[in-house]
């Protein structure tokens, strides 16, 4: 059974206490997504509720022929190598029948790879999938996300035709600006000229870009890794600008997912969990540039190896970038403090973190 929590007009999905009751037949695997997730968000300047789904598939394609793909990527975790259409398409179902959905103003449509990519997601599978997101009432914006190469024009326009006058928004994870940290570090595949090839097929098609930005990828320091989260958000920004093509960055705090490269380098004590409070500066720093929304989930992947601060003002901070999310309002974020956050920032300078 879920559980919802409505505090001050925005609806949370709270995790199962032990004490719950629990259904007496589990819904098997195949049949439920990965993850999903409601939490606020903003539409083009209106206060929303968003619905992400993760749908597991047979896995990302680009991590099974290189190596694992993204040293900070956990979907692997996830994936159903033997799972068929029928599979895919059940668990959107079981979602669409079981989530409370009133409210819910935009659906994420993810998966554990490419939506655009036909040997993760077949186009019959992909029009169907849409389909049934087009026949809901109410939900103003769908996204859904793809590396660059299985992007072309006429996949992009079937989706836009399938989902009528909603905002259809494309994701690509572009990570960092930065060359070294983006193919390098992350080992993503990706360059900036492809990356701006795709943002000129979503000026063509009409759609709108959304790019995950990761705020301290491995190997950086607090310092680096605001200076890399900032300098990310000014080129998506201009890029975008450039084509005139609205789009909205999503800064992704690392977390630390299971038989990564990165919880390696982090049982080796080689990586330490990006602060909070780096998070609200890249905020403070950021949000003139563009719509930015910055995600706290880590689809069930984290083990508690995610950002935070110290206990006294872990949650607050938590619940103010959450308020941002549905506002876009920085003030509250502003007046934040806590006696950690001098030691945060003596450290920062120091280089100790």
């Amino acid at each position: 059974m879920l559980t919802y929590l409505k505090a001050n007009g925005v609806l949370f999905c709270l995790k199962d206490h032990p004490n719950m009751a629990k259904p007496k037949q589990q819904v098997p695997e195949r049949t439920r997504p990965a993850f999903h997730r409601i939490s606020p968000v903003n539409i083009n300047g209106a206060p929303g509720q968003r619905l992400m789904i993760v749908l597991r598939t047979r896995g990302c394609e680009y991590a099974a022929k290189n190596d694992g793909g993204c040293t900070v990527c956990g979907f692997a975790n996830h994936a159903l190598p033997g799972i068929g259409d029928q599979g895919i398409l059940d668990q959107l179902t079981w979602a669409l029948e079981e989530l409370p959905l009133d409210g819910v103003d935009e659906i994420d449509l993810l998966t554990l790879g490419s939506f655009l990519n036909e040997n993760e997601i077949a186009a019959p599978v992909r029009a169907e999938l849409l389909g049934m997101i087009a026949g809901l009432g109410g939900v103003r914006r769908v996204s859904f996300e793809s590396r660059s190469e299985y992007v072309t024009a006429a996949k992009l326009n079937q989706s836009r035709a399938i989902l009528g006058d909603r905002t259809v928004e494309f994701g690509i994870g572009l990570e960092s600006a930065d060359d070294h940290v983006r193919n390098h570090i992350i080992r993503k595949g990706l360059t900036r000229e492809r990356f701006e090839r795709v943002v000129a097929t979503l000026a063509q098609t009409g759609l709108d870009l959304l790019v995950y930005l990761l705020i301290k990828p491995p190997h950086l320091g607090e310092a680096q890794a605001i200076a890399d989260a900032v300098a990310s958000v000014a080129y998506v920004a201009e890029v975008a600008a450039r084509h005139g093509v609205r789009a909205r960055m999503a800064l992704e705090p690392v977390f630390v997912a299971p038989n990564t490269y990165l919880e390696r380098v982090f049982q080796r004590g080689e990586y330490r969990l990006v602060n909070l409070w780096s998070v609200v500066e890249v905020i403070l720093k950021t949000h003139a540039l563009g719509n930015i929304f910055v995600g706290l989930s880590d689809e069930d992947l984290a083990r508690n190896r995610t950002t935070g601060s110290c206990p006294a003002c872990q949650d607050r901070l938590v619940a103010e970038i959450e308020r941002f999310n549905h506002t876009l309002d920085v003030s509250r974020l502003r007046e934040l403090d806590c006696p950690c956050r001098a030691t945060y920032l003596a450290d920062r300078e120091s280089g100790r973190i």
